[in-house]
């Protein structure tokens, strides 16, 4: 499976709201970036969301799988978590 780091930030702090102009030349570089805390709201949705990789070959189905067990393994015992 095919993991990339970074790829479920929020949509501000992603390459191409950091640096457009290599899909857009026109887009004037003088423009300011966005910042890290320009987006609070959207930042801490993020860092308190769980991710998961998005699966779409078959032999990804076992691994899927696991996750499935292990997310109701978590749901079913998260009183003795705490």
């Amino acid at each position: 499976m095919l993991v990339r780091p970074g790829s479920t930030l929020p949509l501000n702090q992603l390459p191409l709201y950091q640096h457009p102009s290599p899909l857009f030349p026109g887009y004037p570089s003088t423009r300011s970036r966005y910042r890290e805390g320009d987006f609070p709201v959207a930042e801490k949705a993020h860092a308190h969301t769980i991710k998961l990789p998005v699966w779409h070959r078959e032999q990804d189905l076992k691994l899927a799988k696991q996750y499935v067990s292990a997310a109701r393994k978590v749901s079913e015992h998260h009183k003795e978590l705490l």
